[in-house]
């Protein structure tokens, strides 16, 4: 964890070994430091920009800090900050092209809080392409499956399109045998706007 401060973001307590272990502060229990936008699921946005400004401070003297790049990029990202989000994320893949995160966050910020079904075929093309690039680096994280699963359903199959291979179905099916943190996916379905039942239903039972 390179982009760790000494202190609590959130409360200002100093972190001791354990804490830095279990990635939580043994005071106020939020995160050391975010590695996915399940950590930011009960934060507003002040509690938000506390991360943010501690990761600013860590780029200015480590512009290619891995561990800031992509917490202040998912950080954006739940903030609805697009740009801001692309910006960072877009440094991480340049500066850690082998770091699947990076690329997994950029296809989510490429549709810039807009549902699947809803944007142009290039902007799914270009997100499909991202996430299929996280899968590559990382076969054993089952989000990645499940992200371009939800992609392909709500923008080919609800739009009455040719369904690209493999199918949603199929990517599923080989998400369901990998771990997947629930929490997670349920915060990406959110980010898309799919936060009807039936939606999380089909892609997170």
């Amino acid at each position: 964890m390179n982009a760790v401060a000494f202190c609590c973001s959130q409360c200002g307590w100093a972190f001791d070994a354990d804490a830095l272990q279990k990635n939580t502060c043994r005071k106020c229990k939020s995160a050391v430091l975010v590695t996915s936008v399940s950590y930011l699921e009960k934060f507003e946005k002040p509690a938000i920009q506390k991360y943010i400004a501690q990761y600013s401070q860590t780029l200015k003297s480590k512009p290619e800090d891995r561990d800031a790049l992509l917490a202040i990029g998912i950080c954006y990202l739940k903030l609805g900050l697009y740009d801001l989000s692309d910006r960072y994320l877009h440094q991480l893949v340049d500066a850690h092209p082998a770091d699947p995160a990076g690329y997994y966050y950029s296809a989510i910020s490429t549709l810039k809080g807009k549902r699947p079904r809803t944007v142009s075929l290039p902007t799914i093309r270009d997100s499909e392409k991202l996430v299929g690039t996280a899968l590559e680096l990382d076969t054993a994280n089952g989000r990645y499956e499940i992200l371009l699963a939800v992609l392909r359903y709500d923008y080919y199959v609800l739009n009455g399109m040719r369904v690209p291979e493999p199918t949603p179905q199929e990517l599923l099916n080989s998400a369901n045998t990998k771990h997947v943190d629930r929490l997670e996916a349920e915060q990406i379905l959110a980010l898309l706007k799919l936060t009807d039942e039936q939606m999380m239903n089909r892609f997170l039972s």
